[in-house]
């Protein structure tokens, strides 16, 4: 028994590793017919991951150019669309999306809290620097209740705030934190009422 990690690492891991072994089978093949035929059929097969894309011009070119590339550049077959250039065709399977948002320590305030506090830290004027402190706890506590569905307390919010804020706050922490959670209310069932008439027995 071969285990993932003996075989060979895949090209393009979307596809699985019996995609992969299809595609590099089409290189035995010696017959230049029964190899087109074949390729074809491994296209179809691959355009079935994504059914409702499979007819789409650019899908198809696509999955031809997916097929050279698992087979490193080393078919020879009659394809429909020009046979990608290999640095480039290798480029684009690589390439990877970079995280733009950036990583938050605490995932359930998210990130658009610490901007507000770290903004809320630049104001100079007390009164408006408080109050504002005293709506982003308001909304620490919405967000944690949010993620948690539990309840927390207070002088954690407090803390996290003055953690995030990297200063002591100059309000009273000891304050509860009103939230109201709105609670959703089950309709009564709607009941149809019967047209069939109900006669007395005599």
């Amino acid at each position: 028994m071969k285990y993932n990690t003996q075989l060979k690492p895949l090209i393009i891991p979307e596809y699985g590793r019996h995609i992969h072994s299809m595609a590099n089978s089409l290189l035995d093949i010696k017959d230049d017919t029964k190899r087109n035929q074949q390729a074809q059929v491994l296209i179809n097969i691959m355009g079935n991951l994504n059914s409702h894309l499979r007819d789409v011009d650019e899908y198809k070119h696509k999955l031809w150019d997916h097929l050279f590339v698992m087979c490193e550049h080393k078919l020879d077959i009659k394809s429909p669309y020009p046979e990608p250039n290999n640095e480039e065709a290798e480029k684009k399977v690589k390439t990877r999306i970079n995280n733009t948002q950036g990583s938050v320590q605490y995932k359930h305030y998210g990130k658009l809290i610490i901007l507000l506090i770290k903004e809320a830290v630049k104001i100079k004027d007390t009164n408006l620097k408080n109050h504002a402190f005293e709506q982003i706890a308001l909304q620490m506590k919405r967000a944690y209740l949010n993620w948690n569905q539990t309840n927390v307390q207070d002088t954690q919010i407090w803390k996290d705030l003055e953690h995030f804020a990297g200063e002591k706050l100059a309000i009273d922490t000891t304050k509860i934190i009103p939230v109201f959670q709105t609670t959703t209310t089950r309709k009564k069932p709607f009941y149809k009422k019967s047209n069939r008439k109900h006669y007395s027995k005599k």
